[in-house]
C-alpha cells in the first residue's frame, strides 16, 4: 500500500507541474483544453487547478463570450507578479545577476566587476551582487523559486561540479554545493556552463522559443557552444560538449594557449578582437566606439572587422557541417558588431556549408546580449523546478 500511495503523490506532482508547464506556454488555456493536452479528466484538472489557486501559482479569468455553445470556457494564467528567479553569469573579468519573471522579463540587475582568479573571492563577489540584487523594491512582493549559476567551463551537472575553467586555472570545484552552503536561503541552485545556459535562453524565451534544434555560440572572453538537440540541452557524455573554442580555424594563424595555431579563441574571442583592433588603431574600443569609428569612414577597421567575419564564417560553416542546426544563434560582444560582421560571415558559411543548396539554416544575433547567460540560467532553474520528481511545489507568499 505504502508504494501505491507514493505513486499517486508522484502522479499528483507530475499533473500539477504539467498544467503550470502548460498555463506558461500558453496563457489563457482552459481547463478543458489543458485535460485534453495532459490526458487526464476535466474533474482531475479542477481539482489541482484550484489547489494551485489556492497555492496562489494560478488565476482564473473571466469566461469568454464567444458564440460557441455551452459553457464559455475560462482561461488560466500564471501568476508571474509573485515569482522570481535569478540567474548568474560567473564571467572571467566580471560577476552578472539578473532576476527575471517566469517570461524571462529582467526586474532587477547587479553586476560586479573586477578579476577573480580565486573561487573563493569570485564567491565573495557573488555575494555582493546577490546582496544589491536581492534587495531591489521589484523583488518585494515575489518569491524566489531557484537560482540558475553559468560558468566558464563544463559541469558535472548531476554533483554541481565545475570539471575545468581553464582561463581561471578552476578543476574540480564543486561550485554548486559551495553557493548552495554560502546562501541557504535560495531554495535551489543549479550550476550548468555558460554557454550551454546562453542557448537555453534562446530556447526557453527567445524568437526561437522551443526550436527543436538551436545551436548558440559564445564569442565572449572565452569560446564556447551550447547545443539543444530534440528540445534538450546536449552537454555528452561527461559535460564537455559544446568546447569549441580551440576548434581550428586558420592553420597558421597566432599561438593559442594550448599550444596550438588559429584556433577559434585566438581570432573570435572578444579579447582577441579587441587585441586585434587595438593593434591596429592604438587604442582598446568597446563595440559601441568600433561602430561609431567604422559609421566615420575608418576603413581599416572596418577590413579588419571584415575579416574577422570571415573567420567567423570558416568556423561557422564547420560547426553547421558537424550539427546541421536548424537554428545557429551567434551572442557575445562580438555578435553586437552586428551586420558588419555578420553579413561577411553568413557569406563565407555559404559557401563553406556541404550541400548548402539543399539546407536552410537560420543564423541569428542573440536576443539577450551580455544577459544570455544569466537570464537562460534562471530560466533552466524554473524549468527544472517543472521537471523534479522529488519535491512538490512551494506555496507562495
Amino acid at each position: 500500500m505504502r508504494g501505491l500511495a507514493g505513486e499517486k503523490t508522484l502522479l499528483k506532482r507530475l499533473n500539477r507541474a504539467a498544467i503550470l508547464r502548460l498555463v506558461w506556454e500558453q496563457p489563457g488555456i482552459s481547463r478543458s483544453a489543458v485535460a485534453g493536452k495532459i490526458g487526464i479528466t476535466k474533474s482531475t484538472v479542477s481539482q489541482l487547478v484550484a489547489e494551485l489557486e489556492l497555492e496562489r501559482w494560478l488565476s482564473s479569468g473571466a469566461g469568454g463570450a464567444g458564440n460557441a455553445p455551452g459553457r464559455p470556457s475560462i482561461p488560466l494564467s500564471l501568476n508571474a507578479d509573485r515569482l522570481v528567479l535569478i540567474g548568474v553569469e560567473l564571467g572571467l573579468e566580471s560577476i552578472n545577476a539578473v532576476a527575471v519573471d517566469p517570461f524571462g522579463r529582467v526586474l532587477a540587475q547587479s553586476t560586479v566587476t573586477g578579476g577573480h582568479s580565486h573561487v573563493e573571492v569570485a564567491l565573495e563577489q557573488l555575494a555582493k551582487a546577490l546582496t544589491t540584487l536581492r534587495s531591489s523594491p521589484a523583488l518585494a512582493e515575489r518569491t524566489l523559486l531557484g537560482m540558475g549559476v553559468g560558468v566558464p567551463g563544463p559541469v558535472d551537472v548531476g554533483r554541481g561540479l565545475l570539471l575545468h575553467a581553464p582561463n581561471q586555472g578552476w578543476k574540480n570545484i564543486p561550485i554548486q554545493q559551495m553557493i548552495s552552503q554560502q546562501h541557504p536561503d535560495i531554495p535551489r541552485v543549479f550550476v550548468d556552463n555558460d554557454a550551454n545556459l546562453a542557448a537555453f535562453a534562446e530556447y526557453m524565451f527567445g524568437a526561437h522559443k522551443h526550436s527543436a534544434d538551436l545551436l548558440y555560440l559564445y564569442l565572449n572572453d572565452g569560446i564556447g557552444g551550447g547545443l539543444i538537440l530534440e528540445h534538450g540541452l546536449y552537454r555528452g557524455r561527461l559535460g564537455f560538449a559544446g568546447e569549441v573554442g580551440h576548434m581550428n580555424v586558420l592553420p597558421d594563424g597566432p599561438r593559442c594557449s594550448c599550444g596550438s595555431r588559429g584556433c577559434a579563441e585566438t581570432l573570435l574571442s572578444w579579447r582577441s578582437v579587441q587585441g586585434a583592433v587595438k593593434n591596429l588603431t592604438g587604442t582598446e574600443m568597446s563595440v559601441l566606439e568600433m561602430l561609431k569609428a567604422m559609421r566615420g569612414g575608418n576603413e581599416a577597421l572596418r577590413r579588419a572587422i571584415q575579416q574577422t567575419g570571415t573567420y567567423l564564417g570558416i568556423f561557422l560553416g564547420s560547426l553547421a557541417n558537424i550539427f546541421d542546426p536548424q537554428v545557429l544563434i551567434v551572442g557575445g560582444p562580438i555578435a553586437d558588431l552586428g551586420e558588419a560582421i555578420l553579413e561577411p560571415a553568413l557569406l563565407e558559411m555559404k559557401q563553406r556549408m556541404f550541400g548548402a543548396e539543399f539546407r536552410s539554416v537560420t543564423v541569428k544575433r542573440c536576443a539577450f546580449s551580455t544577459n544570455a547567460c544569466a537570464i537562460g540560467a534562471a530560466g533552466y532553474a524554473f524549468h527544472d523546478l517543472l521537471q523534479n520528481k522529488s519535491a512538490d511545489l512551494p506555496r507562495l507568499e
